[in-house]
C-alpha cells in the first residue's frame, strides 16, 4: 500500500518510560500517528473543550495505535503524548 506524504519534513521519535511530547499548533503538524508497542498503555491528550467538556487522555494499548488528522490543509491544535514508566511509543508526524 502506498504511503501519501502530505507535507515537506517527517518527524519521528520514540517515547519511552515517563517521556512526553507535546505538540501545539505552531508546530505545523497535520497528522500525527502513536503505536504503543509495549504490555503497558500510552496516552494521548487533547486541549479543546467541547460542549462545556475538558479532553480526558485516551489510552493507546499495546499493538494498537491512534493517527489524528487536521483537514483542508490545516494544522493539529494542542495535545499531549505520553509514555509512562514501562511504556514504548512510536511517534510518526507529517510537518509542513
Amino acid at each position: 500500500m502506498p504511503i501519501e506524504i502530505l507535507g515537506n519534513e517527517i518527524f519521528t521519535q520514540t517515547l519511552t518510560g515517563t517521556e512526553s511530547l507535546s505538540i501545539t499548533e505552531a508546530d505545523g503538524v497535520g497528522t500525527i500517528s502513536v503505536l504503543c508497542t509495549s504490555s503497558t498503555a500510552g496516552s494521548i491528550l487533547g486541549a479543546a473543550t467541547i460542549d462545556g467538556k475538558a479532553s480526558e487522555a485516551i489510552s493507546v494499548a499495546e499493538n494498537n495505535s491512534v493517527t489524528i488528522s487536521a483537514s483542508n490543509g490545516k494544522t493539529l491544535g494542542t495535545l499531549t503524548i505520553t509514555a509512562p514508566s514501562g511504556c514504548t511509543l512510536l511517534v510518526i508526524a507529517n510537518q509542513g
